[in-house]
């Protein structure tokens, strides 16, 4: 499916305050980030053939997933990280998708063709336009050519499977070399479209931004918004999910400290730009620990535990919310990345969580 053609620069915009106008039309507001779609048929869950973790290879990295099921399979999009002598850092960065019918049982990796002028992609976040069916933005990793760092990119599907060519997403906000843009998430909120992101250089000061679309599109144009009021351990926030719970908006984000994952509900009013900057002060998701994403050390520092965490609503299934995220033991190989696989582990009510196998509660 081809995807809405790059809009304009980066206009002047209404005020952050000012109301949002242009609907996004075609989906109710939070209906594009339901992780099952309508008319796929049933989704099947086999948790009695599950085993943390649910998708892994022997010479590959995966993380930064997101989880759709559609056409009667679920889909997984991530990161796809593999040893390259020729790479930047001796690492490989790109996306790769793969497939399961019961979210037990998964097929091998199809990676992206290699997308010209970057160095490589990540991080993939996936949702439903109104307009272009699905929508998967992601960002160039570890940047791009000429020493740029990194930008953030979307591409559309009818099928997950088929993809438009790469398009920029909102590369106005990022105009000078040095700015860097990642983990990019859409809100289609029927009242225009929100862009969370994160701006600042790995080893410097880094925030979560919100920009908006009054158009409803990608192509832009964007505005800056500002910086939502959430911290963490007295710092930011990254790898983005935003999701509706109960008929309010919820952003499912990993704590840049730590790299645990956190629930966070809206408080601000959904229908104005300023809105989503407010937040309440956010729930940690407690997801067991297991071998595989246990180590010595902290968290993020020796090991990563639960990094990178999806959520998926599916009680209108069997009752429960799951959870897909990353994990390793160590934090060595892959230039240093570790030996990242992927995880499941559900719940009732977004406290209490059970991972498959005898571990689960």
């Amino acid at each position: 499916m081809a995807g809405a053609g790059a809009g304009p620069g980066l206009g002047a915009g209404p005020v952050a305050g000012a109301s949002i106008g242009a609907a996004n039309g075609g989906l109710a507001a939070g209906a594009g980030h339901a992780c099952i779609v309508a008319g796929g048929g049933t989704p099947r869950i086999d948790w009695a053939q599950a085993t943390n973790p649910v998708l892994a290879y022997p010479r590959a990295a995966a993380k930064d997933e997101a989880l759709v099921w559609a056409d009667g399979r679920w889909h997984m999009l991530f990161s796809y990280l593999t040893d390259d002598a020729g790479a930047p850092g001796g690492v490989s960065w790109n996306i790769a998708s793969a497939t399961s019918p019961d979210l037990a049982h998964w097929s091998g990796p199809s990676p992206w063709p290699r997308q010209a002028g970057v160095d490589g992609v990540a991080s993939p976040d996936v949702t439903t336009s109104p307009r272009q069916g699905f929508v998967v933005t992601f960002q160039s990793d570890p940047g791009e050519a000429g020493g740029r760092q990194d930008r953030l990119y979307y591409r559309t599907s009818a099928d997950l499977v088929h993809w438009s060519a790469p398009r920029p997403l909102a590369h106005g906000l990022a105009p000078a070399k040095d700015d860097r843009m990642i983990d990019g998430a859409l809100a289609w909120t029927g009242h225009g479209l929100i862009l969370g992101y994160k701006s600042g250089v790995k080893d410097g000061h880094q925030a979560f931004q919100i920009a908006w679309s009054p158009s409803g599109s990608p192509g832009g144009p964007w505005t800056k918004i500002g910086k939502p009021d959430i911290s963490v351990y007295n710092n930011t926030v990254e790898n983005y999910e935003f999701v509706t719970i109960g008929g309010h908006w919820d952003l499912v984000a990993t704590s840049n400290e730590l790299d645990q994952p956190w629930l966070f509900e809206l408080a601000g009013d959904p229908t104005t730009p300023a809105g989503w900057l407010r937040w309440d002060t956010g729930t940690q998701l407690e997801v067991p620990g297991a071998p595989w994403d246990t180590g010595t050390g902290l968290s993020s520092v020796g090991f990563e535990h639960a990094n990178s965490a999806f959520l998926c609503d599916a009680r209108t299934i069997d009752g429960y919310y799951y959870l897909v995220y990353a994990g390793s033991s160590e934090l060595t190989e892959f230039g240093g990345w570790g030996h990242a696989e992927i995880g499941v582990a559900r719940s009732t009510d977004l406290v209490h969580w059970q991972v498959p196998g005898p571990a689960a509660a």
